[in-house]
């Protein structure tokens, strides 16, 4: 069945010559029962504004993450309703002082081109992520292990990030404190592992459909900028057997207007936004189709504070945040049932949002003293 979801934009063009494209699937998927597959297991994706790179030490946006996550898989993943399991690692341990994980790896992992997965893979990868001649935009995510901050720095060599190969299959990460959170960011593209003779072959070059070799389910089959990616089950991947799909396309489509005239006419199985003005009738006239999955992440609307009139004026910036009416923005602009936000941090399990006190004040409360941080700053009505 396909499926209407709201998240992310995107983008398609259209190319000179003819492309190749997947077959439609014209017969009832589902049958008597809902429950027999399609007879062809392919799934086509709308996905946003193009991948910049397939690197995952490189990529920067979210519709590159979602090539990413087919493609490669970090030590730990996540079951669909967000749950840490184990992703390229089997198990792992913890030491009394919360310094050290040690991770087995998965006894049948192998790369896309069949070559084993070993702990050795993951050093490699994560002291590439840290290394500064990489030139990541995520390497913080590294920061709780011992020595990340001075090699992404580079006051210290890669070689000294606190991570080694204690065997093949035996991982250790040292941390520089205690950080509980870090299986959460061993689920991020900065953390995967990457196949060491393909970047020392091709260099910049690996992360392309000749040559990049991966660890996930799927590998890459095709990239033809502006149409689609096109991904291939990958039959060494050690969980192959539960693996459903033979193949995944991602297109690129830029206006949302124009993906949802793509999904209604079967050319998308799953969308990846929808115009927010279609809501309401999405919701009366295609209820079944539409799915509207939570999003752990603010968006934040920021205004130059170095320059004129808003640098050196902490009060005026204050009474523009008091004055913006986030229930408005929530309910009648965006309608997919953000939440309105007054923490940078939005509401997870076992964390406690620090919040500011006006938070809890009326938008008629937050006006008033809105007036008096504008009128204290210098300004008038007038």
């Amino acid at each position: 069945a396909a499926a209407l979801t709201a998240a992310c934009l995107l983008s398609v063009a259209c190319g000179q010559r003819e492309e190749l494209q997947p077959p439609v699937q014209t017969a009832l998927v589902g049958g008597a029962s809902g429950q027999e597959l399609a007879t062809v297991q392919i799934l086509r994706r709308g996905n946003g504004t193009e991948p910049e790179t397939l690197d995952p030490h490189r990529a920067e946006g979210v519709t590159a993450a979602n090539v990413l996550r087919d493609l490669f898989e970090g030590l730990v993943t996540e079951a669909p309703d967000g749950t840490l399991i184990p992703g390229a690692a089997e198990s792992w341990t913890l030491s009394d002082d919360g310094l050290v994980y040690t991770f087995k790896l998965q006894g049948k992992g192998r790369w896309s081109n069949g070559d084993p997965v070993t702990a050795d893979d993951f050093v490699y990868g994560l002291r590439r992520s840290a290394d500064p001649a990489t030139l990541s935009e995520y390497s913080a995510i590294l920061y709780p292990i011992e020595n990340a901050a001075e090699v992404v720095a580079g006051t210290l060599p890669p070689e000294r990030l606190g991570v080694r190969a204690v065997d093949a299959q035996t991982l250790e990460i040292r941390l520089h404190s205690p950080t509980p959170y870090l299986l959460g960011l061993l689920t991020h593209a900065s953390t995967y592992p990457v196949h060491r003779k393909s970047v020392e072959q091709h260099g910049a070059r690996f992360a392309r459909p000749d040559t990049l070799v991966s660890n996930g389910p799927f590998r890459l089959g095709e990239w033809v900028v502006q149409s689609h990616i096109r991904l291939l089950r990958n039959p060494h991947y050690h969980d192959d057997a539960h693996t459903t799909l033979n193949e995944v396309w991602y297109y690129p489509v830029e206006n949302a207007e124009a993906e949802l005239n793509r999904y209604r006419a079967g050319e998308l199985d799953l969308t990846e936004t929808v115009p927010a003005r279609q809501i309401p009738w999405l919701r009366q006239n295609l209820p079944d189709e539409l799915h509207i999955a939570p999003y752990l992440g603010s968006y934040v609307f920021g205004f130059n504070t170095t320059q004129p009139p808003f640098r050196d004026a902490p009060k005026l910036r204050k009474a523009l945040a008091l004055a913006l009416d986030r229930e408005i923005l929530t309910s009648k602009i965006s309608g997919a049932g953000e939440l309105p936000a007054y923490s940078w941090v939005p509401p997870v399990s076992g964390y406690t949002q620090q919040l500011p006190d006006w938070a809890q004040w009326t938008q008629a409360e937050r006006n008033a003293e809105a007036q008096r941080l504008y009128a204290e700053a210098g300004y008038s009505a007038s």
